[in-house]
């Protein structure tokens, strides 16, 4: 049986016996490796935590905060009510989904779910109508404001792609630039914002444009179709990435100085924080240099070591950011494969794209080395006290020595969490078929790879 009718017989199951939600949402991404529009049907468009929102984009009087609480609570309470009957009107199928294809069961929900679809529109358009009303002609000119505003509240959390979802308009506020400064940048960032809104104004039709799309793929058992619908989607989120990267370059320009450069490192550290989070060897460097009894040629050495990793560490994470920007877009199709080959019978391992997972290797490796290096330099009392390094001498997990295997670089796999090596694991990851012989992984480092993606960094300078 094959990946895509062994899902659609889960979807007939749930229809059964879970309900819309699982029976239609959860298997079409994992069918077709992303997320389409389906997964926010049964979403309301705005929530009473949105009043802020609308408050200060229109900057509303305080005689009409009270009406516009009683319009929210109102659209919600008619969501609510119509999403109940559309859920009422589902579980009827329960018999007849019962003895029915999965083919059927699709084609049984799918013009439900298109209705329902017309008429959450119909209430979102209706309730916007509503605050309207209630404006001055002065607070109605703020409007495509609110429209912009409400558009990055809702939609912007649902990017994918590393970097998809950042906010440069509340990063520039973290940064406590000056009202001198914000306004220097103040073009660059209302250029942002409009291009911003147009991206995902483009991305959210793309999104509700594959609910259909998705259903017929499950139907037709038509994988290549279903992928495709979530390629068009990924093409709109390149462009809205596109628009965040510029978004940096423009902005951090517009700062200048160290504020630009402060902004732009804030800005990636956000985007990617597998690449620009902590790491495990710049701590051991800043214990070192504090050591009250290094020689004056220990702390030559040690800056000098220090200057060499920023600068290997800075080109590594500039081709680190590249492979996931590279890699991301084709999530999608590599989901669907590995998926497919999982249910003929293989056996998948689940790791990140291979490019990834080639320089989270060499990442490995570039940490063991320069803490090597580093050890070389110190004494063993002096390696005694820096917190990281482990007891000099010690044993290690294997029966080896703790010196020995600072000594003898990346090959031994120290771990700098606790000093003891990594042996008797990677004895046991070479016995087993199933796993890539890969240096210890550093237990302070996060090696998830996000799901889009900034300007590559200078590769001359590393983020700390």
């Amino acid at each position: 049986m094959n990946v895509q009718r062994s899902i659609r017989s889960r979807l007939a199951t749930a229809v059964i016996g879970v309900g819309l939600l699982c029976a239609v949402v959860t298997p079409a991404t994992a069918q077709f490796g992303g997320r389409g529009g389906m997964a926010t049907l049964f979403v309301p468009d705005y929530l009473p935590r949105d009043l802020p929102v609308f408050v200060d984009s229109l900057s509303l009087e305080e005689w009409q905060r009270p009406i516009l609480e009683a319009l929210l609570e109102d659209y919600n309470t008619n969501f609510n009510t119509a999403a109940d009957g559309v859920r009422a009107k589902m579980g009827q199928f329960k018999d007849a989904a019962a003895g029915a294809s999965p083919e059927k069961v699709v084609e049984m929900i799918t013009r439900p779910l298109m209705e329902w679809a017309s008429e959450k529109k119909k209430l979102q358009n209706d309730f916007l109508a509503s605050v309207k009303s209630q404006l001055s002609d002065v607070q109605s000119e703020s409007w495509p404001r609110l429209q912009r505003a409400l558009r990055r509240e809702k939609s912007l959390p649902n990017g994918e792609l590393s970097g998809e979802s950042l906010n440069l308009l509340l990063l520039a506020r973290e940064i406590d630039a000056s009202p001198l400064a914000l306004d220097a940048a103040r073009v660059a960032m209302d250029e942002y914002e409009l291009k911003l809104d147009e991206a995902l104004a483009a991305r959210d039709a793309e999104v509700d444009a594959t609910i259909t799309p998705l259903l017929q793929a499950m139907s037709t058992n038509d994988a290549q179709r279903g992928v495709a619908a979530q390629e068009r989607i990924m093409q709109r989120r390149i462009a809205v990435r596109a628009v965040q990267d510029s978004g940096i370059t423009a902005i951090s320009t517009a700062f200048g100085g160290d504020l630009g450069h402060n902004f732009e490192k804030r800005a990636l550290k956000r985007a990617f924080p597998p690449v620009y989070g902590p790491d495990p060897v710049n701590p051991l460097f800043e214990a070192a240099q504090a050591l009250s009894d290094l020689s004056v040629e220990q702390k030559s050495k040690i800056a000098a070591l220090k200057t060499q990793f920023d600068s290997e560490h800075g080109a590594l994470q500039t081709r680190y950011v590249e492979a996931i920007r590279q890699s991301e877009p084709t999530e999608p199709r590599r989901r669907t494969d590995l998926a497919a080959k999982k249910a003929a019978g293989g056996t998948i391992k689940y790791t990140d794209a291979p490019e990834v997972e080639k320089i989270k290797d060499e990442r490995q490796d570039l940490f063991s080395r320069y803490r090597a290096m580093l050890a070389e330099i110190l004494t063993d009392s002096q390696k005694d006290a820096v917190p990281g390094f482990g007891k000099p001498g010690a044993a290690g997990a294997d029966g080896g020595k703790y010196n020995a295997a600072v000594h003898a670089g990346s090959g031994a796999g120290v771990n700098p969490s606790n000093g003891k090596l990594g042996g008797v694991k990677a004895a046991q990851d070479s016995m087993d078929p199933n796993v890539k012989p890969r240096t210890p992984q550093q237990p302070s480092m996060n090696d998830t790879a996000p799901t889009g993606a900034q300007p590559a960094p200078n590769p001359k300078k590393s983020v700390d």
